[in-house]
């Protein structure tokens, strides 16, 4: 299987990646730093929520509610 780039926000619930890249925006990507959401950490997307929700993502140990603009913004390998 061919590993592909992508946004997390493309992602389906189950599906599982490692962060290739984070946004352009330096606070944004501080914020994401705190939550130990790096280039080369995986990702699992747990569960999408209806009607443009939050994604919960499992990363570096913890699970996190991204909102779909973040997580528009987050380059993934999956």
């Amino acid at each position: 299987m061919a590993v592909q780039s992508t946004l997390l926000s493309q992602l389906p619930a189950g599906a599982r990646g490692v962060i290739e890249a984070l946004p352009e925006d330096e606070d944004l990507r501080d914020e994401l730093a705190a939550l130990r959401m790096l280039p080369g950490q995986a990702v699992e997307v747990v569960q999408t929520l209806p009607m443009g929700g939050p994604l919960l993502v499992s990363a570096g140990g913890g699970l996190y509610a991204l909102g779909r603009t973040v997580a528009e913004r987050v380059r993934v390998l999956a």
